[in-house]
């Protein structure tokens, strides 16, 4: 959005120097782009963030430089004198589900005109080109408080009277419009529009009609300005691929309270520039919509942020942003959200944005505690220290930690179908049990999981992200002690079925990334997959996992088999995984062993096999680790493709082997031919066939 400094000015007491407004919004979060230079002039180039729609106005970001700075906002002027009844015209909604709030003014004997230099100039500075005086000053407006208005030429509006609804609403199936850029288009019977008492004028929130178009004959007017819902704005102009200054506002929610005050100072100027006389506003506004109240606790906010911030400077910084709060127990306040700040609902929103006024900058940048390794500060065991740390890395990637109760039932492992004889089958039973569903010892963590996916989806959660670290028991022999190794279970649970394999924080591909930089992070090396023997997985994204050779635990998809039994009213897509922790941590490597590094240029070479479909890809990566040589720096897998080119049964595995030597550049020749003998190698040992 490109704003006039001169212009912004105008909605703020005080000066300010220009260099540090525009650091001083790109550290809140308003990010300056650059600065033009527009008739001696400056512009500001602001992007703002999908969830600020309060900051597409100029009003908005004077907001932001009042809280900033601490200055005062300048509200622009605008006094309605004398109005006129005008008892024969109607505003009505149908549809109130997609439109709260439709309000509109009528002025009769306006004289069409083209716009005085100032607010021509203004326009051009933002990208808005000049029309008339009267559709000039509804552009003005909408940049000034963000609110989109139209103009109707009165005289051409039928029947007296403005509804809004689809065409469902009017008894239709389709209905087309021609639009102000001269497009026919068509409308289906989900479209919200604007009708008059005959025909659509206009497509609510994106474009008005051409029938109805303010032009150089124009005597009599129709402003409108409304609140429509962000999400069917949206379909409708992403559909038409239709965007405009009134859409791209109203997808992104606009103020419903400050829509009044935008038509009045849009009447108000168009009365300066074209004359007029002005009639009593028609606000239809059914069911008015309540402020939003966030209750926070001033303590959780310190501890959040990791700054000392007093109860009083918190309330400070709320009460430039204009967030009303009062006081409902010691350290417990309810914050009352301004109409125009539809992006904070919950306590961490107003951390936030005590965080972007306080300054980013002012922050301290410091490793949480847990991350640091100082012994003098607490006694903890080594072990002790690599849960904490692998807790924190899980919090850190946004899953939620469940803490289950250590019983579970001899059902809950039928239902995953382990067989008879495992050895997760020696439980522990409890002499007098309160519920048959807490009969035995847990000997695994998943069960617990899955019950609390099933609760939590049948509370309206569609997606979930847990995990949890706990004690299994394993029975031993009568007069030997059970076992009880400390595991980590992780499950993931989606609602989309149909695209397991798009890239998003759900698929089993991401829950093995997630596993893979556990490894990492503690320096464990040495780790396979190889397919996994789990009944209840699904036998294509599965596999067990190893460490030197020792299982350690599996991974994979809920076979759907198992899925059908469980209570989901969809089908769900849901990864897990369950690790044994003591196993992992004996791999852990708690001295770092440093070596050097190459410094000539490695050689990357990609190569794409076919196999059967039931190939493990671990058998390519054991082939090319046994190789032996020391040109060899890396090899990974980066795609697996069944489907058009592959023969039916197969599957195609793509990998890249990474060569570099440490005294030399390695030559063309010399890579071509070190790397045929080893991929003829792995076709030797695998039958594979390659891909071309």
């Amino acid at each position: 959005m490109k704003v006039l400094f001169s212009w912004l000015k105008d909605y703020i007491e005080g000066e300010i120097e220009l260099k540090k407004l525009a650091d001083a919004l790109t550290m809140v979060g308003v990010e300056v782009g650059g600065i033009e230079d527009f008739e001696g002039d400056a512009v500001l180039d602001l992007e703002i963030t999908p969830n600020r729609a309060d900051c597409l106005s100029l009003i908005g970001i004077a907001r932001e430089i009042k809280a900033i700075f601490g200055l005062r906002l300048k509200k622009p002027f605008f006094e309605i004198q004398k109005e006129l009844k005008e008892p024969n015209f109607k505003i009505s909604i149908a549809n109130q589900d997609l439109c709260y709030r439709y309000a509109g003014r009528i002025i009769r004997n306006v004289k069409i005109a083209p716009s005085p230099d100032w607010l021509k100039k203004r326009l051009e500075a933002s990208g808005i080109r000049s029309i008339n005086n009267v559709v000039d000053v509804t552009n003005y407006v909408l940049l000034e408080w963000g609110q989109p208005l139209h103009a109707f030429d009165l005289d051409l509006l039928e029947g007296k009277q403005i509804r809004v609804g689809t065409p469902e609403d009017f008894g239709m199936d389709s209905v087309e419009i021609t639009t102000l850029d001269g497009a026919k288009r068509k409308l289906d019977s989900h479209d919200l529009l604007i009708w008059d008492g005959v025909k659509p004028v206009a497509i609510a929130g994106i474009m008005g009609g051409a029938d109805t178009e303010v032009t150089d004959k124009t005597v009599n007017i129709l402003l409108e300005s409304a609140y429509f819902k962000p999400e069917r704005i949206r379909k409708t102009s992403k559909k038409l691929g239709l965007s405009t200054e009134a859409s791209y506002r109203f997808e992104r929610g606009t103020d419903i309270e400050a829509l009044k005050e935008a038509l009045d100072r849009s009447a108000f100027l168009i009365q300066q520039l074209a004359g007029g006389e002005l009639y009593e506003i028609i606000d239809v506004y059914p069911v008015k919509i309540p402020l939003k109240e966030v209750l926070f606790n001033t303590e959780k906010i310190r501890n959040f942020l990791g700054i000392n911030l007093s109860d009083d400077e918190i309330l400070k910084i709320l009460e430039l942003l204009e967030i009303e709060v009062r006081k409902k127990d010691s350290g417990i306040y309810i914050a009352k959200i301004p109409s125009h700040r539809q992006d904070i609902s919950i306590e961490e929103d107003i951390a936030e944005e005590v965080a972007r006024i306080y300054g980013y900058d002012r922050i301290p940048a410091e490793l949480p505690q847990a991350f640091k390794y100082v012994e003098e500060n607490y006694e903890l065991t080594k072990k002790r220290k690599f849960l904490d740390l692998l807790r924190n890395y899980m919090i850190s990637l946004g899953f939620s930690e469940a803490v289950n109760f250590s019983f579970m039932s001899a059902d809950d492992l039928d239902l995953l179908e382990i067989p008879k004889d495992d050895r997760r089958r020696k439980f522990i039973s409890l002499l007098n049990p309160l519920r048959q569903e807490e009969s035995v010892m847990r000997t695994m963590l998943l069960p617990g999981l899955l019950k609390n996916i099933e609760k939590n989806t049948a509370r309206g959660i569609e997606n979930l992200k847990l995990f949890e670290i706990g004690r299994v028991f394993i029975a031993q022999q009568a007069a030997s002690l059970p076992e009880e190794p400390v595991h980590l279970a992780i499950i993931t649970k989606k609602e989309d079925f149909k695209s397991p394999f798009k890239e998003d924080p759900y698929d089993f591909y991401a829950l093995k990334g997630l596993i893979d930089g556990v490894f990492r992070y503690f320096k464990i090396n040495n780790v396979q997959y190889i397919r996994s023997k789990e009944i209840f997985l699904h036998t294509g994204q599965s596999a067990d996992i190893f460490v030197n050779g020792e299982k350690i635990g599996f991974i994979g998809v809920l076979s759907p088999k198992v899925l059908s039994r469980l209570d989901f009213k969809t089908k769900p897509y849901i990864c897990m995984t369950e690790l044994d922790l003591d196993k992992l941590f004996s791999f852990v490597q708690t001295e770092i062993k440093y070596k050097p590094f190459s410094t000539y240029p490695p050689v990357k070479r990609d190569v794409a096999l076919i196999l059967p479909i039931d190939f493990e890809s671990q058998k390519i990566l054991d082939i090319v680790s046994s190789y032996s040589s020391e040109l060899i720096e890396d090899v990974f897998i980066f795609d697996v493709y069944q489907g058009k080119g592959i023969p039916e049964g197969s599957k195609s595995i793509a990998f890249r082997i990474t060569y570099r030597a440490f005294d030399r550049t390695l030559t063309a020749e010399e890579v071509e031919s070190f790397h045929n003998q080893l991929i003829e190698k792995i076709i030797a040992e695998t039958g594979a066939t390659l891909r071309t």
